[in-house]
């Protein structure tokens, strides 16, 4: 009997260990570069929606088209594995970048970085994967759902409403009113012609240079509020609040960390 059961289990392992499976990695080893261009005489949104990869959009006041210069990074034995297209439809372009990153890969995984000028009066819309995003030049609103990786606004004349999952945030020169909700990551804001409403996870925050109100309902992670014309007002879970000339202040709840005010003009509320 015991000679049967050790058969047994030898004959099990061996045909246990003939079904093991190892899966190699591939690689993002194929380079590939293609440009698109569609007439924007007509058109006033630019929708985008991209996954992997770095994503710079430019605004110019010298062009009445949208161009796109998109490298493509992927595996040379699958190298159609991506869908990128730029169309129109009414008034509106659209941009679909994505490339399939699926299984296990050995180096950089595939992606598609991608540059856009787009005249600058455009107004855009942008649903982002993942990799950096930079938009900078645009003299209209602009609206970003954004995955992970930084993202840099700059040089806007436009409302900004903002929904940022992971990785930093910085947002300068902007003329008009700022709404931002933010995961995790820190957060930087300079000169603001606007107000601003911010609804933050986790990460440090640098407000600096506003003119208009500013409101802050803050995870954790230090924060400084500098140079804000108007009104500021702030609900901090955990971490060291720095306040320093502001038109007025009202600290609904300080959390956990030190609190330091310096020169505020109106009214101060602190509560419990």
């Amino acid at each position: 009997m015991k000679l049967a059961q050790s058969l047994f289990f030898i004959t099990a392992a061996t045909l246990l260990s003939g079904c093991i499976v190892v899966a190699t990695p591939s690689h993002a080893n194929y380079h590939n570069q293609e440009k698109l261009v569609l007439d924007a005489q007509s058109l006033a949104l630019l929708d985008i929606d991209a996954g992997a990869g770095s994503l710079e959009i430019t605004g110019s006041d010298n062009t009445d088209e949208i161009s796109l210069v998109a490298d493509i990074y992927t595996d040379k034995r699958n190298v159609d594995n991506y869908q990128l297209e730029l169309t129109s439809s009414g008034n509106s372009a659209f941009i679909i970048s994505k490339v399939n990153s699926s299984g296990f890969w050995q180096g950089d995984s595939p992606h598609i970085d991608i540059k856009i000028i787009v005249p600058n009066h455009m107004m855009l819309r942008v649903n982002d994967g993942s990799g950096s995003t930079m938009i900078k030049q645009i003299d209209a609103a602009v609206t970003v759902k954004d995955g992970s990786g930084d993202l840099t606004l700059k040089n806007i004349n436009g409302d900004l409403d903002i929904n940022d999952g992971s990785g930093g945030l910085y947002i300068s020169n902007v003329v008009g009113k700022i709404e931002i909700v933010d995961g995790s990551g820190e957060i930087e804001l300079y000169d603001v012609d606007g107000s601003i409403d911010i609804d933050d996870g986790s990460g440090s925050m640098i407000v600096k240079g506003i003119s208009g109100d500013v409101n802050i309902d803050d995870g954790s992670g230090e924060l400084t509020v500098n140079e804000v014309a108007g009104h500021v007002t702030i609900n901090d879970g955990s971490g060291g609040i720095n306040v320093e000339q502001v038109g007025g202040l009202k600290i609904i709840e300080s959390g956990s960390g030190g609190l330091r005010v310096k020169k505020v003009k109106g009214g101060f509320e602190i509560g419990e």
